[in-house]
């Protein structure tokens, strides 16, 4: 037996002759698991709860509510001394998307969401720009809103007058759960200021927004 690094745990990992096995701690239990990844529904699965959410707690007690069908990859290496565990949330991150949801649908007339991630279709572009419209996905990052949103992501090939725009890759590893081909513009909000009520403080609508500030530089 001995001690792994992962990405977001540490875990066991015991050789057997079909592969290692891993143990991840949940509420303070250790279950067996075979995939070098787990999701956050896995992890309640294991924990035996609902739909609640998952909540990671660090060895300084400091927790952050994992996003919805987040992957949790499971990477040998180093031992390292912080563990992880996990509990189970209380849906306060996905009620706040869901909220978060509706207020963009009263603004936007197409707007789509899968998980933590959301699809402005037909998002209206400044003169120069390849085309007139362009669908635009953006995502509320782990432990929103208190971690503001990065990045907005577009189909490939977007370009102003025949040129490639700065801050921005044509080709992504890290792609949206939409159809298509993206690339991505590095954009953050000049400043972010949360609140719990979506209606006080900043949310993804200002940011969707913001998009146009950004479109509106040109290359």
């Amino acid at each position: 037996m001995k001690t792994i690094s992962v990405s977001k745990a540490e875990v066991n990992v015991e050789k057997e002759s079909n592969g290692p096995k891993y143990f991840v701690n949940i509420e303070g239990v250790e279950h067996a698991w075979s995939k070098n990844t787990i999701t956050t529904e896995e992890i309640a699965q294991l924990g035996g709860w609902g739909t609640e959410g998952v909540i990671e707690i660090d060895a300084d007690n400091v927790e952050q509510t994992l996003a919805p069908n987040e992957i949790v990859n499971l990477k040998p290496g180093h031992g390292f001394a912080k563990k992880i565990r996990w509990q189970r949330g209380d849906g306060v991150f996905d009620h706040r998307l869901a909220d978060e949801l509706y207020h963009l649908q009263g603004h936007f007339k197409n707007v789509e969401q899968q998980g933590n991630w959301f699809l402005i279709r037909d998002y209206l572009l400044p003169d120069g720009w390849s085309v007139k419209k362009a669908d635009i996905a953006f995502r509320a990052m782990p432990g929103y809103p208190g971690t503001p949103p990065y990045g907005f992501f577009v189909p490939t090939g977007l370009r102003y007058k025949e040129t490639m725009p700065s801050n921005y890759q044509d080709i992504i590893a890290d792609v949206p759960p939409f159809a298509g081909e993206w690339g991505m513009f590095s954009w953050s909000p000049i400043e972010w200021r949360p609140s719990d009520d979506l209606r006080k403080g900043f949310n993804l609508l200002n940011f969707a927004y913001s998009f146009m500030n950004r479109l509106q530089e040109g290359a």
